[in-house]
C-alpha cells in the first residue's frame, strides 16, 4: 500500500479493510483474473458538459468519458480518488489504463498475449563461429579456419 491521498479516501475505509482489500487483490496472483477485478471496480461514465473551446476550428481531443474508482469489501462499495484507489491496490496508473483499453464493446476482456512463443536459445560455440566465420569473410580467403579437434 501506498501513501494515503489528500482527499481523505483513506480516511473512510478503515486500516484493516484496506488491508484486506491490497492482500485479497494480490493473492489471487493471476493477471488476467486482477485485470477483471480492476475492469469492474473502475466505471467509464460519459462527461456531464463539454465547454467550448477558446480556438473553434480545432475542436481538439475532448475527453469523452470520466472514471470513477470504487472498491468493494464484502458488500460494501467505498468510492476513492484515483491515487487513493492506486495507492490502496499498490499499483500503477499504467496498469488501470491498460485494463480498461482491453475491454472491447460486448465486455469481454482481451486475452494477455505475452509469452505465446518460446524463447530461443543461443549456445556460446555457434557464436563463436558465426563472428570468426564473419571475420574470416573480410579477408582474402572465404573459407574459415578449421578448428583442432
Amino acid at each position: 500500500m501506498g501513501p494515503p491521498c489528500s482527499d481523505g479516501c483513506y480516511d473512510t475505509i478503515p486500516l484493516p479493510t484496506r488491508e484486506c482489500m491490497f492482500k485479497q487483490f494480490w493473492e489471487v496472483g493471476d493477471y488476467m483474473v486482477q485485470k477483471s477485478f480492476l475492469q469492474k471496480q473502475v466505471k467509464q461514465v460519459p462527461v456531464k458538459r463539454h465547454r467550448k473551446t477558446k480556438i473553434p476550428d480545432n475542436p481538439g481531443k475532448r475527453r469523452s468519458y470520466n472514471l470513477q474508482y470504487t472498491l468493494t469489501m464484502s458488500g460494501t462499495s467505498y468510492p476513492v480518488c484515483k491515487k487513493g484507489f492506486l495507492n490502496i491496490l499498490g499499483i500503477k496508473k499504467g496498469r488501470v489504463e491498460t485494463a480498461i483499453k482491453t475491454v472491447n464493446a460486448a465486455g469481454i476482456t482481451q486475452p494477455d498475449k505475452r509469452g505465446r512463443r518460446p524463447r530461443t536459445t543461443y549456445t556460446v560455440s555457434l557464436q563463436c563461429q558465426a563472428t570468426t566465420h564473419h571475420q574470416g569473410n573480410n579477408s582474402t580467403s572465404q573459407v574459415p579456419p578449421k578448428q583442432p579437434e
